[in-house]
C-alpha cells in the first residue's frame, strides 16, 4: 500500500505552552510549605489515591481503567495474563485444545467465593453465557462471539465449542468469573462476590472503595490486611496527601513535571517502568466535518507530537505511531507518520472546502476533556495548535463519570483518552471493527472500513503468530492513513509510595494485582 510522506525538512513548532501547566509551580510552592512528617498508617493497611472513581466493579461490565484494575483484585478468570501478556492458568489449572474449535478446561478444586460458596463449572458457564447475552450489554461480548456452546462436563470441567477458530480466546477468558445467578446490575454498588485475593468491605460511590484480604484465597491470603482506595480528583490534593502521609500510594496520575519534586520527598520511593498504555486523540466520524479524512489528516499535521511529548510529558513518554507500543510483538512501525507541517494542514483544509474566513477561522470544533490537569492542558495545547491553521477549538470539561458516559454514547467531536493494558492485538477489533460500535465494543467514533474489518476477522481465525503479525501490520498501516485516531504517545508508567512498602511491582498494564505480594515493613 502506498504510504503518504510529506518529505522535505522537518518543521519544528514553537515551544508548547498551556496555562494549566502554571499549576505545577503553585503546587510545588504548596508542597514546599506543607507540614512535615508522616503520621502512622492505619493499622497494617494501605491507602491509595485515585484520580477517578470506578464506574462498576462487575468484571463483565468494566471498561474504564480504574474499574478494570480494582475488579482484578476482587475476581479471577479462567486464565490470567503474565508480564509478557501470555495467557497462563488461573481458575483453570489446565486446558486441552482438542481442535481449533474445541477447548476443555479443568478447574481448581476448593476455590471459594467471598461469600463462602465453592466455585464450580456451573459458575464459569453462567458467567460466559451472561457475557454473551445482549441484555447484559457486556463489552466482552464480541470477544466471546465465536463461542457456540458452553458445556458443563462435571463439577470441575467444562468444554467450549466454537463456530470458527478464535486466536484471542484464551486472553479473553482472563475476565473475572462471577457466581451463577448474579444479576445484571450496572451501578457502581452492584458488586458480585468474587474469588480474588481481596474482598469488598465498603463502597461509597464516587468517594471510596475499601477491601480486606480474603483469607480463603486459593493462592494464600495477601500480605496486606486491607486496601483503601480514596477518590481524590484534584492532583494538588493527591500530592499533598502523599506528602503528609495520609495517602500511601499514588499509581501515577500527576503531571510529569512534578515527578522531580516527588522524588525529593524523604519518605517516598518512585518506581518507573514501561507501560502498554497509549494516549490518543479520537474523532467522532459521524460529524460531517470530521468524517472527512483530509480534515483529520490536517489536525494530525498541525500537531508537533515530539514537542508535545517533550513539553507536556517531560520525557515520561515516547511519540506513538499506532495503538501498539514498539515492544509489542505485533507492532508495525512502517506506517504514515504525519510529521508537524502546518502548511500541509492548511492546504488539506483548503482542499476539503474549508477556506479561512475574514477572521482567519475556517470552522469550530469542541474538545471534550475531563477535569484532570493533564486532560485540560492537552486541550489547551490542541486549541493553540489548531488556531494556527484556522480551526477554533472550544474546550468543555466534565467530571469523569459524565465525560465517559458522553464518550461511550458518541456525544463528542474530539476527545483524548488513554488505552491501558493493551495485551492481545485483538484490541484492534474491539476498537476499530465496524461491528464494535457501542454497546458491542469501543468503536465510539463509528469508524468503518471494510478492508480493516476483513483483516481483523482473518487475524482472529489464525493461531499462527507470524500470520497474525502480518494481518495486524496491514491494519495499522490503514489506520495510520485513515486516522480515526491521532496516536500521541506511549507513556512511561510510574508510581510513588511510602518507602516502607515492600515487594510492590509495576506492571506494564497498570494492573494492581501486584499489591497481593506487597507488604509493609514492621
Amino acid at each position: 500500500m502506498e504510504r503518504t510522506n510529506t518529505g522535505g525538512p522537518v518543521t519544528k513548532a514553537p515551544r508548547l505552552r498551556s496555562p494549566v501547566l502554571a499549576w505545577a509551580a503553585a503546587c510545588l510552592l504548596a508542597l514546599a510549605s506543607a507540614c512535615g512528617g508522616r503520621p502512622e498508617a492505619e493499622e497494617g493497611g494501605l491507602t491509595v489515591a485515585l484520580e477517578s472513581a470506578p464506574s462498576t466493579l462487575d468484571p463483565r461490565l468494566a471498561t474504564d481503567a480504574v474499574s478494570v484494575h480494582l475488579s482484578g483484585l476482587l475476581f479471577n478468570g479462567l486464565t490470567r495474563l503474565d508480564q509478557r501478556a501470555e495467557p497462563v492458568p488461573d481458575l483453570a489449572v489446565r486446558w486441552e485444545v482438542a481442535s481449533e474449535k474445541e477447548y476443555r478446561f479443568t478447574l481448581r478444586r476448593g476455590v471459594r467465593f467471598h461469600d463462602g460458596r465453592e466455585l464450580t463449572a456451573e459458575d464459569v458457564a453462567f458467567t460466559l453465557r451472561s457475557v454473551q447475552d445482549p441484555a447484559l450489554g457486556s463489552p466482552l461480548r464480541g470477544a466471546l462471539e465465536p463461542v457456540e456452546s458452553v458445556e458443563v462436563l462435571d463439577r470441575y470441567a467444562l468444554r467450549l465449542r466454537l463456530s470458527r477458530p478464535h486466536a484471542p480466546l484464551l486472553a479473553a477468558l482472563a475476565a473475572g468469573v462471577v457466581p451463577r445467578g448474579t444479576g445484571a446490575g450496572t451501578g457502581p454498588g452492584d458488586v458480585p462476590a468474587g474469588t480474588g485475593p481481596f474482598r469488598l468491605v465498603r463502597l461509597v460511590p464516587r468517594e471510596r472503595v475499601e477491601l480486606a484480604a480474603f483469607p480463603g484465597h486459593f493462592a494464600g491470603p495477601p500480605r496486606l490486611p486491607s486496601l483503601r482506595f480514596r477518590v481524590v480528583p484534584d492532583a494538588t490534593t493527591r500530592l499533598l496527601e502523599l506528602r503528609k502521609g495520609t495517602v500511601d500510594l499514588l499509581p501515577g496520575g500527576l503531571p510529569p513535571e512534578l515527578l522531580p519534586a516527588v522524588r525529593r520527598l524523604p519518605h517516598v520511593r518512585v518506581l518507573t517502568g514501561p507501560s502498554s498504555n497509549t494516549t490518543y486523540l479520537a474523532f467522532n466520524l459521524r460529524d460531517p466535518i470530521l468524517g472527512d479524512r483530509r480534515v483529520r489528516t490536517a489536525v494530525a499535521s498541525a500537531l508537533d507530537r515530539e514537542s508535545l511529548v517533550a513539553d507536556l510529558m517531560r520525557g515520561l513518554a515516547e511519540p506513538a505511531t499506532g495503538l501498539l507500543p514498539p515492544r509489542h510483538w505485533a507492532y508495525e512501525g512502517n506506517v504514515a507518520q504525519h510529521p508537524y507541517d502546518p502548511a500541509r494542514a492548511k492546504a488539506l483544509l483548503d482542499a476539503a472546502g474549508y477556506p479561512a474566513g475574514p477572521d482567519g477561522v475556517r470552522f469550530a470544533l469542541t474538545f471534550k476533556a475531563t477535569t484532570g490537569e493533564l486532560s485540560r492542558a492537552l486541550g489547551e495545547i490542541l486549541q493553540e495548535a489548531l488556531r494556527q491553521v484556522g480551526i477554533r477549538v472550544r474546550i468543555v470539561s466534565h467530571e469523569w463519570g459524565t465525560f465517559f458516559a458522553d464518550i461511550r454514547s458518541g456525544n463528542f467531536q474530539v476527545t483524548a483518552l488513554t488505552w491501558v493494558g493493551i495485551a492481545d492485538p485483538d484490541y484492534l477489533h474491539y476498537i476499530f471493527h465496524s461491528g464494535s460500535v457501542p454497546p458491542h465494543g469501543a468503536n465510539r467514533g463509528a469508524y468503518r472500513n471494510p478492508e480493516v474489518d476483513r483483516l481483523l476477522e482473518a487475524a482472529r481465525t489464525t493461531a499462527a503468530r507470524e500470520r497474525r503479525r502480518s494481518l495486524y501490520g496491514r491494519v495499522q498501516a490503514i489506520l495510520a492513513e485513515d486516522l480515526p485516531y491521532v496516536f500521541l504517545w506511549h507513556e512511561v508508567r510510574w508510581a510513588a509510595f511510602r518507602n516502607d512498602l515492600r515487594d510492590f511491582r509495576l506492571l506494564p498494564s497498570g494492573d494492581l494485582t501486584a499489591l497481593r505480594e506487597a507488604s509493609l515493613a514492621r
